[in-house]
């Protein structure tokens, strides 16, 4: 017999021994998480990296006031090792869930819980869109960072390392939003639509001001509207903003009374086509959110 011929049963050899060596060929299974929303999404993703399978419930290009779960969602949830969501302010439909899957789901983490059990200051039970407040994101992913380690004992190093490495890229944007938006020429923050971004408002001292409440549904009176262009004009206001997934009809409304420029920001749930096409991270959103802000406020405050 050839050598090379030789070689090659004795390769096949060691194959056939390893794969009948228990443990040596099984893929460690990997764990199952359902998230609702992308700011969720990534922060999970940022921490299970190959570690976790994730599931989006609510589509990024979809709006998610108007979600409504389909069979193969119940079928993800059943399997799900770990739901994360924002709470029933935002998923009204989590109790029905959580009572028809009847303890299915090994562990759930939600937001707003999660940051009143650490005595997070500025919760608004109404307001959902904690994430908008990057030091909650921050220590949200600590909470991920455990309960991975929990759910996968053995990736314990690796989800800390992951975790740690995310909350410092999240602390160093908080910075960066702390110490740019000081020293504004105008710390008012007018926004053309429903109060999505109060929690930013209140992290970085900002006076928001908005056309309605936290419901999007809400539609402003003649009256609203008219208040603040008045208010616009008395404190010869420059910009003003809207919500990037929405049509500005409000926003133009008010720009042709007062000629205030319209600026965009990304709430990070429901992006445009062009930011899934080029898949753009939740992080970067919201630090093209943080240059946006400047310019509109300018700041640093300019010579007049």
């Amino acid at each position: 017999m050839k050598k090379h011929q030789v070689l090659f049963f004795v390769l096949i050899l060691l194959l056939l021994q390893a794969s009948a060596m228990p443990g040596l060929t099984e893929e460690r299974p990997k764990l199952r998480i359902v998230t609702t929303i992308y700011p969720l999404t990534e922060i999970v993703k940022g921490i299970a990296g190959d570690r976790g399978e994730v599931f989006q419930l609510i589509p990024t290009g979809a709006e998610v006031h108007d979600f409504q779960l389909r069979p193969s969602d119940v079928a993800q949830l059943r399997q799900a090792d770990l739901l994360v969501a924002v709470g029933p302010a935002l998923e009204p439909w989590l109790p029905k869930i959580e009572a028809a899957l009847g303890g299915k789901i090994r562990r759930q983490v939600y937001f707003f819980d999660e940051l009143k059990k650490q005595g997070f200051p500025g919760l608004v039970e109404q307001d959902p869109h904690l994430w908008l407040d990057l030091k909650a994101d921050e220590l949200l992913a600590g909470a991920l960072l455990n309960q991975l380690a929990e759910l996968d004992p053995e990736g314990r190093l690796y989800y800390s390392e992951r975790g740690q490495k995310l909350q410092a890229e999240i602390s160093a944007l908080d910075r960066e939003f702390q110490e740019q938006l000081m020293n504004c020429r105008s710390n008012l923050f007018i926004v053309a639509g429903h109060q999505a971004f109060g929690y930013l408002a209140r992290r970085y001292h900002l006076q928001l001001v908005s056309l309605v409440g936290a419901n999007p549904e809400a539609r402003p009176g003649l009256k609203k509207i008219q208040e603040i262009i008045e208010l616009i004009k008395k404190e010869k206001v420059r910009a003003i903003f809207y919500e990037s997934s929405v049509t500005p009809y409000y926003a133009r409304t008010i720009a042709e009374e007062t000629g205030v420029e319209l600026y965009p920001l990304s709430t990070g749930v429901h992006l445009r086509p062009e930011e899934i096409k080029n898949k753009v991270g939740f992080l970067t959103l919201m630090r093209k959110n943080l240059e946006t802000i400047k310019k509109a406020l300018e700041c640093p405050r300019r010579k007049e």
